[in-house]
C-alpha cells in the first residue's frame, strides 16, 4: 500500500510540474502542538507531512485535495471512578493517522509583488489503514504566507488551528483533540 502511494505522488507531482499554472502541488512538513483533549487530562504532540494538488484561480484562490500522514504522541488521564473512590489511571497515546482532505486556500493581502497572505482551510477524513492507523474526521483553519519566487517553486507557511478525532481509545468515548500546526513547504504552480 505505502509503495501504491508513493508511486501516485511521484507520478502526480511529476505531471504538476509540467502542468499549466492552472494547477498547484503543495508539499509541506510540520509539526502538532497539542493543547486540548476534551473530557481527559493531557494532549498529544507529533508531526505532519502533507502532498496537496489542485486547481489554481488565477492565484486570486486555491481548491485542492491533499494526503498525508501525522503522527500524535502523548499521554492523558482518566479518573475510574470505584465504589468508594476514583483513582487516576494514566495512560499513553502513539498513533499515526493517514489524512485524505480538501483543501482551500484563499489570499487577502499582499506585502509586495512576491508576497501574499491568506486564510486556509482543510476538512477531511483519515481512515484506518492498520492497527498502527487511529481514524476519524478532521478540520484545520488558519493563515497562510505565500513568498513567489521567479522560477515554479514558491515557499509556504503556514499557521493553523486543527479539531482531529481520534478513535482509538480504550474507554467509551473518542477523543476530540485540538491542536495548532506550525508548517513549512514549497508551492509549485
Amino acid at each position: 500500500m505505502k509503495k501504491i502511494l508513493l508511486a501516485l505522488v511521484l507520478i502526480s507531482s511529476s505531471l504538476a510540474l509540467k502542468a499549466q499554472s492552472s494547477m498547484y502541488t503543495i508539499i509541506q512538513g510540520g509539526g502538532n502542538l497539542g493543547f486540548a483533549n476534551e473530557g481527559y487530562e493531557g494532549a498529544f504532540n507529533g508531526y505532519s507531512a502533507h502532498f496537496i494538488f489542485g486547481k489554481n484561480f488565477n492565484d486570486q484562490a486555491y481548491l485542492g485535495l491533499g494526503i498525508g500522514n501525522e503522527r500524535f504522541k502523548g499521554t492523558y488521564e482518566h479518573l475510574e471512578v470505584g465504589q468508594f473512590d476514583g483513582v487516576i489511571h494514566k495512560y499513553n497515546y502513539d498513533q499515526n493517522l493517514f489524512p485524505i482532505f480538501v483543501d482551500g486556500r484563499l489570499p487577502f493581502g499582499e506585502f509586495n509583488e512576491s508576497s501574499k497572505i491568506g486564510i486556509l482551510a482543510n476538512a477531511g477524513y483519515a481512515p484506518k489503514l492498520s492497527a498502527q492507523y487511529d481514524k476519524g474526521f478532521l478540520f484545520k483553519a488558519g493563515f497562510f504566507y505565500l513568498h513567489e519566487t521567479p522560477g515554479k517553486t514558491n515557499w509556504t507557511v503556514s499557521g493553523a488551528y486543527g479539531y482531529q478525532q481520534l478513535t482509538k481509545n480504550i474507554f467509551m468515548k473518542d477523543f476530540q483533540h485540538q491542536h495548532f500546526n506550525i508548517s513549512v513547504g514549497l508551492m509549485f504552480k
